[in-house]
């Protein structure tokens, strides 16, 4: 099998595990053993139950990583899916199911990514590339990459989210307001 159908095959693998928000464990064991089978140097679940796999460069350098959550919003509407949420499947080049861009699709890629560089270059670069599989994103973002940030400490950090294949510069901060308002329920 070559690379891309490689690629193809471990997310549509990925896909098909149901993994809403506090059920990625199994998801989470799949991450985990890929990048062992793709030779990571280093493989963990932390305590939220994120994945962090590291590859070591062969010289002294920054620290890169690669970040993409594995948790996905669930479904509640399958009846009127087009293509069952969970089967992956193939239609026009394109794969569908739930969680495909959001962001099963991203972390498979970058996995695949890490390890066909570190392979291809003989692990010949400077520094650490990291690639992290992060839960509950869908309802307490930013909790467990806070975690993941904490076991890695990148220099630089990529977020596979889709963005109609443009560069994006990340938030630098976050306001969450509340509101409580007092009066008769009506409409």
């Amino acid at each position: 099998m070559d690379r891309d159908q490689a690629l193809i095959a471990f997310c549509q693998e990925a896909i098909r595990i149901p993994s809403p928000s506090g059920q990625e464990k199994q998801v989470a064991e799949l991450m985990k053993a890929k990048m062992e089978e793709y030779g990571f140097d280093e493989v963990q679940i932390d305590r939220y139950g994120s994945v962090l796999g590291r590859i070591h460069g062969k010289r002294p350098g920054k620290t890169i990583l690669m970040d993409g959550h594995i948790d996905n919003v669930d479904v509640i509407d399958a009846a009127e899916w087009k293509h069952d949420p969970f089967g992956a499947e193939i239609d026009e080049g394109k794969i569908y199911g739930r969680g495909t861009s959001d962001m099963k699709g991203s972390v498979t890629a970058m996995i695949s990514a890490a390890a066909h560089f570190a392979k291809d270059t003989d692990k010949d670069f400077a520094g650490d590339i990291c690639v992290s599989c992060t839960v509950h994103e869908e309802c307490f973002e930013g909790i467990s990459s806070r975690e993941i940030t904490k076991l890695a400490k990148p220099d630089f950090v990529i977020i596979g989210e889709a963005t109609s294949t443009t560069v994006k510069i990340g938030q630098r901060g976050r306001a969450e307001v509340v509101v409580e308002t007092e009066g008769k329920s009506c409409h």
